[in-house]
């Protein structure tokens, strides 16, 4: 058979009626043929999307599913669960520290998300390509992490011991060891106690991460203690001996501020 034999002259395949017939019939296999391998195709990508681990899906800065997931980061192995349940904030708490952070996301111009807390320093950066890296106790320069699989999502604040009296009480043996004199504890605007003990415990976590002796200076003192409604966001101020917290209602872990936030109040310009 030579080449032209493919032109389907009437010459060799016989009449064009038969011609036409034999085209027709090609025309059809070839049809069938890229309908198999369209479906066959097709099956394998739903394979391979229904195949996607929950770290396949949660390595996309992108992912939108709400969703809790635990990470090992650093020579250590230092432990964090990273949770996207929560509509506006991501929340994460390091493995053995009471404190759950309330995240904000902010996106780089290469398409990076990073992940701040309140006072705006980056906590966790992800990039487009899935990596994730940890700051915090890892240090500025962080260190990647690793998926280790699903956590369960970081309930909002529940602990409280009953009524506010009590949740008062309890919060005064928190603040013993960083004054020689007592510290005086009150909240007010009919706050929920389980609030008022996290934003307490926030206080004292606080406290407890400034420099040793930090607050032996009588100018330093801190005298009263008192947590507030806020109407907007969060907030804390230190003046004249009083640390003021302001807190938001239904706004779980992020309607307190944060260890750091205090910290920061406390000793910024000091």
């Amino acid at each position: 058979m030579v080449i032209k034999d493919s032109l389907c002259c009437e010459k060799h395949l016989g009449s064009g009626v038969w011609a036409q017939a034999k085209l027709g019939l090609l025309s059809c296999t070839f049809m069938v043929f890229g309908l198999a391998f369209a479906g066959s195709a097709a099956a394998q990508t739903q394979k391979r999307t229904s195949d996607l681990t929950l770290n396949d899906m949660f390595a996309s800065p992108n992912a939108a599913a709400a969703q809790a997931v635990s990470f090992s980061a650093g020579p250590n192995n230092i432990r964090f669960i990273l949770d996207r349940s929560q509509p506006r904030v991501v929340l994460l708490r390091f493995e053995g520290d009471p404190e759950v952070w309330a995240l904000t996301s902010q996106w780089g111009p290469r398409g990076d998300e990073f992940l701040r807390n309140d006072i705006g320093e980056v906590i966790v950066r992800i990039t487009t390509l899935g990596g994730v890296t940890v700051y915090g106790p890892l240090g500025t320069n962080g260190g990647l992490a690793a998926s280790e699989g699903r956590a369960k999502t970081l309930s909002a604040p529940v602990r409280s011991e009953g009524n506010l009296q009590a949740t008062l009480e309890k919060a005064l043996r928190w603040f013993d060891k960083f004054s020689s004199r007592n510290i005086r504890v009150e909240a007010s605007g009919a706050l929920p106690p389980a609030l008022v003990h996290e934003s307490l415990e926030r206080a004292a976590q606080g406290m407890s991460r400034a420099p040793r002796g930090y607050f032996g200076r009588a100018e330093r003192r801190v005298k009263l203690i008192r947590v507030q409604r806020s109407f907007d966001r969060p907030s804390v101020r230190w003046q004249s001996g009083v640390l003021t917290i302001g807190v938001v209602p239904g706004a779980g872990y992020a309607g307190r501020p944060s260890s750091a936030a205090v910290l920061l109040a406390l000793t910024k310009g000091k």
